[in-house]
């Protein structure tokens, strides 16, 4: 049997490989990628004269077609945000884990949506791993699991880029658990038992800044798509639990540039938007980012060095149906090949463009050597303000977590 780099290697070389299901006419590719033979070798030719070119305010006009429109103004301009740059880098495609392509075999092609768009039959895999529309694209990102579990550190800046410091520094620390859609980490594909129907839960805690020490928050997404997630806050002041509600979930944390809803590019229902497919879009992406390949200058606003590559996204408009939601609405650019959401730029109330939340993805070791991505730095520009925060992650990923870790019992004890 060929191992899974294997499998991938051949792909590029003889085409994608398709999955047959008993019983069923048609039949699934995959993996998918941003291009096929022909395009690939277009992009190798254009990469000859541009891989290793560091991109600034002076070139940058010459790549303007693969630079969504937000992010070639703030590296075009110079007088507000600095003199910033990135380089490019060679395209690479995503290597799906061992644990993915046998999900994808085992249940792909079984998931459909409810009569009211909910997602129904998913077991583990991305849920429709051809996808046919906007809604299947959403869901497919949503249901992401970043090696099923893991422990993770973020450290973080809150920047103002208009009298060019930085105003404080954040230190969070969780811990985060898929217990459905599980597809490395044991027990695949899900916890059991599970009475509470518990689909993604974590529990994550303050260190800075000093005045926030050690609030935890506390937050559990279900298997049923049209209930509402819970979630609650230990507030070390009080020395108590209170619920946090839907509302509270658009507040900016610690008076930084992100909300609860911008982590991983989107942290909401997927039936909370409504959504357009406007094709696909080749971008230079920020994929394999890895640690120490971009630097934070303090007093800057972007992140120095990001390495971007040339890649397929969907891009897709998304609508929240609440007309007092945050964002009035957003251009999510969903990297075609492993689904995580590369870039994205939101509106305000009023139409304006607001933000850029961009997400950068690593590929990275899981449980038993998984090959497996994840996100591992991004952050929130505020357009408007000349303001951002930006944040660098770590962490042990494909680790097993107690179940006991992700109840309100556990916060209270840590927090005396």
């Amino acid at each position: 049997m060929l191992s899974n780099k294997s499998v991938i290697t051949g792909c590029l070389l003889v085409g994608l490989f398709l999955i047959p299901f008993a019983g069923m006419a048609a039949e699934i590719t995959f993996p998918v990628y941003s291009y096929d033979q022909e395009e690939l070798k277009a992009v190798r030719e254009w990469e000859k004269t541009w891989v290793g070119k560091r991109i600034d305010a002076s070139n940058i006009d010459a790549v303007k077609e693969f630079t969504p429109p937000a992010m070639y103004e703030i590296y075009k301009n110079k007088e507000k945000w600095g003199d910033t740059w990135f380089k490019i880098v060679p395209y690479r495609p995503y290597e799906p884990s061992k644990g993915m392509v046998e999900a994808i075999n085992k249940y792909g092609g079984q998931a459909k949506l409810g009569s009211k768009g909910e997602l129904l039959n998913w077991t583990a895999g991305h849920p429709f791993p051809n996808p046919k529309d906007a809604l299947e694209v959403a869901y497919n990102f949503r249901n992401l699991t970043y090696s099923d579990s893991y422990d993770s550190s973020s450290n973080g800046w809150l920047t103002d880029g208009k009298l060019k410091y930085d105003t404080m520094k954040t230190v969070m620390r969780g811990y985060f658990s898929y217990f459905t859609g599980r597809i490395d980490t044991p027990p695949v594909p899900a916890v059991k038992p599970n009475p509470k129907d518990i689909w993604f839960t974590f529990v994550s805690w303050q260190i800075e800044p000093h005045f926030g020490r050690n609030t935890q928050f506390f937050e559990v997404k279900y298997g049923d798509r049209l209930r509402a997630y819970d979630g609650w806050i230990w507030v070390p002041q009080a020395r108590r639990v209170i619920r946090r509600n839907t509302t509270m979930r658009q507040d900016a944390s610690n008076g930084g540039d992100a909300c609860a809803y911008d982590n991983w590019g989107w942290d909401g229902a997927v039936l909370e938007n409504t959504y357009k497919l406007l094709g696909k879009k080749e971008i230079l992406a920020p994929r394999h980012v890895a640690e120490g390949d971009a630097a934070h200058v303090p007093g800057q606003c972007v992140l120095q060095g990001i390495p971007r590559e040339r890649a397929n996204c969907y891009l897709i408009e998304a609508s929240n149906k609440d007309p007092f939601f945050i964002y009035s609405k957003m251009y999510w650019y969903i990297d075609v090949e492993n689904y995580a959401m590369s870039y994205s730029e939101r509106y305000d109330r009023q139409g304006r463009l607001w933000k850029i939340v961009s997400s950068p993805v690593n590929e990275g070791t899981g449980y038993e050597g998984a090959e497996i991505y994840y996100t591992f730095l991004g952050g929130a520009i505020d357009l408007e303000r000349t303001h951002s925060t930006m944040m660098f992650s770590e962490g042990e990923y494909g680790i097993p977590l107690k179940p006991s870790i992700f109840t309100l019992n556990y916060v209270q004890q840590r927090g005396y």
